[in-house]
């Protein structure tokens, strides 16, 4: 789960709105099921996906 972060972790990190990161997945930039994926009313994302779309987070 090292890899795991929630959508408010990383919206934090990459000074990105948690809408724009459901958008990514809306319009096919993060994949539901892989990239990204819903628990119960919590999204999370990889990591690896955020440095891919995104590159190295704004703040650490």
């Amino acid at each position: 789960f090292d890899n795991l972060i929630s959508f408010a972790d990383a919206s934090e990190l990459w000074g990105l709105s948690e809408s724009t990161l459901r958008k990514a997945i809306s319009y096919g930039k993060l994949v539901s099921g892989v990239d990204a994926r819903k628990y119960g009313k919590q999204w999370i994302v990889t990591k690896d996906a955020m440095l891919r779309e995104y590159g190295d987070p704004v703040s650490a």
